[in-house]
């Protein structure tokens, strides 16, 4: 995170670097508000407080991220869900972009995707060959300040070009072998988008660790469970194995999905592993 970086004063840009303390710890996030001083060079003596922060991608005061996924690379849901949970600890809007809609298999991404994230994202089908969408997502970013999150592969990059109406990103392909997206984002970049907003783009990952949550509060991540839990023989219900559980009964039944749930299930043991690590098993 160290390095040199461009700041905007809303008319021109200068090139920066950290004084110290912040250029050793790395503190210096991409949409960060800055003091600065002006010698020859730049020098950024402190960073303002945040309205909002993402850890992976590095971004900050952002009002919504918008996670892209496409039926190739195959979508990895698990990666859906935490950047969910980061917008939902963040206190961000987050809107779920289905791209490459007009492919094989996008019918079916799309049944997943509804089933398990309407109640906790707009959702968006798109198409950049195809012309599909990009003006009503365009319109709904408006002036906010967003960042692209995702997959490589799932054309962010060529989302990005369509909202901005000119080509400002190298678009990759898909290794045919892998079926995973070949990098073309090498650092973050915020650009004006047409509508008066900005857009933060970032690099394509297919994994993200999750910030270190209490595990006995990760259910309050999950919105969509809270009408189940009111039926829970425990108010403190993890509803991992307890007895009377009723989101594990509500999944039972079908009404809630069982694959998120799953997931769900899978991140609840990864933070009893990670609050274990950095606090002790107590």
């Amino acid at each position: 995170m160290g390095g040199v970086y461009t700041v905007s004063d809303g008319e021109s840009t200068i090139k920066c670097y950290p004084r110290g303390k912040l250029r050793r710890q790395g503190e210096i996030y991409i949409g960060d508000f800055v003091d600065v001083e002006c010698d020859k060079e730049g020098i950024i003596e402190g960073v303002r407080p945040r309205r909002s922060c993402l850890t992976r991608p590095y971004v900050a005061n952002i009002d919504a991220v918008i996670i892209v996924v496409a039926p190739i690379p195959k979508p990895d849901l698990t990666l859906v869900d935490k950047l969910l949970i980061g917008a939902l600890e963040q206190k961000i809007e987050a809107f779920i972009v289905i791209n490459k809609c007009e492919l094989d298999g996008a019918n079916d991404i799309k049944e997943k995707i509804v089933k398990d994230y309407s109640e906790l994202a707009e959702i968006f089908e798109t198409s950049v060959d195809e012309n599909i969408g990009i003006d009503e997502l365009c319109r709904r970013v408006g002036e906010m300040f967003v960042c692209m999150a995702g997959q490589s592969g799932v054309g962010k990059s060529s989302i990005l070009n369509a909202l901005l109406g000119e080509d400002k990103c190298a678009i990759g392909d898909i290794s045919i072998k892998s079926a995973r997206g070949r990098h073309t984002t090498r650092h973050v970049e915020i650009f004006k988008s047409a509508y008066g907003g900005q857009i933060a783009d970032t690099c394509g990952f297919s994994m993200l660790e999750m910030p270190t949550i209490d595990p006995a509060i990760l259910r309050e991540y999950y919105p969509d469970f809270e009408d189940f839990a009111r039926g829970c023989k425990y108010r403190d219900c993890r509803h991992d194995e307890e007895e009377n559980c009723g989101v594990r009964l509500a999944v039972e039944r079908g009404e809630l999905s069982a694959e998120r749930y799953e997931r769900y299930i899978k991140l609840y043991k990864d933070a009893i592993k990670r609050w274990n690590n950095r606090y002790g098993n107590h």
